[in-house]
């Protein structure tokens, strides 16, 4: 997991053939992650990811992000 650009919440990983893109945000109900799958620039996939622990961190809700996006890529998406 690497920083992406100058936004603090912005993760990125190579897995596979694919990149993953993360995103963490703090909200009003707590904190939230969606990630991107992408292969030579297109995007294949993007979901949100629910954090439920109750005191998630930036770091946990990334991680989460990029569990959910591996779990994606291993049951065969765009294979």
């Amino acid at each position: 997991m690497e920083p992406k650009g100058p936004d603090m919440g912005d993760y990125q990983e190579r897995y596979q053939d694919y990149d993953i893109e993360v995103a963490v945000e703090q909200v009003l109900t707590g904190v939230k992650a969606h990630f991107r799958v992408l292969r030579e620039s297109a995007v294949v996939d993007w979901r949100l990811v629910h954090i439920d622990s109750l005191w998630s961190t930036e770091h946990a809700a990334a991680e989460a992000g990029f569990r959910a996006a591996r779990d994606v890529i291993d049951a065969g998406l765009a294979a």
